[in-house]
């Protein structure tokens, strides 16, 4: 063979790499079911599939070193326990972090009372993370930066079925700076027990979710989605809401359980913000204030900046807890906000107000992996009981996870052999190919495998 035919089969063999590392079918959305302003988080497809096998802070294997990777990857769970961090996971761009492939009880971050918010995205885009319990507890210096999650400078990012707990700061971030933050959404999540008085330097600071907080330098904020979450037992920021000119906020069929002073907050402090608010339920607690707030209160502190709200089927209770239905919705100044925006149309489709509670509760946060304090939280809503919270202590801390081996996999392609099993198109004996089209769904093998665990389809085989 001279030098020329080497060559030429030495680029036929890369070829064929390439070719077989390439998805047949890019899906279109983060997995089936999607919805939202982030729902075209999908740049990770094609990518490698990495295996976090440690609970160390750092190192190879470790959840850190997945998300920090900068190319396009899925990070799988084969470990489960508490990685115990140092300081912020800082997510790369193109990754999706598969929590639904953890064993045994899930995977939950948390700090070790130093460095600041567990998770953050910035400066990325297509992220998808979903199935994670995410508490990073109070610090042991005055921090004032210690969300759940913060995402920043970021686009198509999708968050779904994350439990978000003992954050110091808002449980939930959405900054813009040097650039322009669009296209989120913060799906079938429960943000539960935010502490007020902590290791926040402002003192009370128990807060829900923070949307648009803006700095001079950023270029835009908006399009973004809160759908069928739950939030539990914050002072207030439930939410609180700022937009753009970049689009609107949808704020749709989301259950808001127990605040002190506040539910909903909308400003115009940054520019046109336009509101969603659809099928949402209020509902008061035993931290309540006795004067009940108001389940949406415009504040146009931005002077001529427009504002509007597009309100629609929201439930509210006047309390204690689910009684007295009929509350008002809108405050005084949201009811001369409304607006039949031209062009303003849901980028989610809403499922009634009546009976969300009972729908949600079963299905939100990390729920494929239960644990005590998620239990708790939706059990306060049912029973009628809990208080916003100082400490982790009062509610138990953080729950202790089992750990447990993941499960089975023969010939090392990634999936468990009892997956293969059940698959005519795969084997427990040969390394099979991720991203080869699954015969019945046309999606890659491995989305196809990731959507099934998650309950996004049923069983293709």
């Amino acid at each position: 063979m001279d030098t020329r035919e080497r060559t030429n089969r030495v680029l036929s063999l890369l070829a064929a790499l390439v070719l077989s590392a390439t998805p047949a079918v890019l899906w279109a959305e983060a997995f089936p079911g999607a919805v939202g302003y982030g729902r075209g988080a999908t740049g990770w497809q094609g990518g490698a599939i990495i295996p976090v096998t440690t609970l160390a802070n750092a190192g190879r294997g470790s959840f850190r070193a997945c998300a920090e990777r900068d190319i396009p990857r899925i990070c799988l769970i084969h470990v489960s326990g508490t990685v115990i961090l140092s300081g912020p996971v800082m997510v790369r761009s193109n990754g999706y972090i598969a929590g639904q492939t953890a064993p045994g009880d899930g995977l939950q971050l948390r700090l070790n009372g130093y460095g600041a918010t567990p998770l953050v995205i910035k400066n990325a885009h297509d992220v998808l993370v979903r199935f994670l319990k995410i508490r990073p507890g109070p610090t042991i210096r005055p921090n004032p930066a210690v969300d759940a999650v913060t995402i920043e400078n970021a686009q198509r990012v999708y968050l779904d079925h994350l439990s978000l707990s003992f954050a110091t700061d808002e449980t939930f971030n959405v900054h813009a700076s040097r650039g322009e933050t669009a296209d989120i959404t913060l799906a079938r999540s429960l943000l539960s027990f935010s502490l007020d008085r902590s290791s926040h330097p402002k003192g009370r600071h128990s807060k829900g979710a923070l949307l648009c907080s803006y700095d001079a330098t950023a270029t835009g904020c908006g399009r973004i989605t809160l759908w069928q979450n739950v939030f539990a037992h914050h002072r207030d920021r439930n939410p609180d809401v700022k937009a753009s000119s970049t689009g609107p906020v949808e704020v749709v069929n989301n259950v808001f359980f127990n605040p002190i002073s506040q539910f909903g907050e909308y400003y115009n402090l940054v520019g046109p913000t336009h509101i969603i608010h659809v099928g949402n339920v209020t509902i008061p607690g035993p931290s309540t204030n006795s004067d009940r707030p108001p389940a949406v209160e415009i504040f146009p502190l931005g002077g001529a900046i427009p504002i509007s709200i597009l309100p629609g089927d929201n439930i509210a209770y006047r309390g204690p807890c689910m009684t007295n239905s009929g509350a008002a919705v809108l405050g005084p100044v949201a009811q001369s906000k409304v607006v039949a925006a031209p062009g303003l149309i849901p980028a989610t489709p809403a499922e009634p107000a009546k009976g969300l509670v009972d729908r949600l509760l079963p299905i939100v946060g990390d729920s494929l992996h239960p644990d005590a304090l998620d239990k708790r939280a939706v059990a306060d809503i049912v029973e009628c009981r809990g208080r916003v919270i100082n400490a982790p202590s009062q509610v138990g801390g953080w729950p202790d996870l089992r750990p447990r081996a993941a499960a089975r996999d023969r010939d090392g392609d990634k999936f468990p052999d009892n997956w293969e099993a059940g698959q005519a198109s795969l084997s427990v004996d040969r390394p099979d190919d991720p991203w080869s089209p699954h015969p019945s769904t046309g999606m890659p093998q491995i989305t196809t495998w990731l959507s099934w665990l998650a309950g996004d389809i049923s069983d293709p085989r």
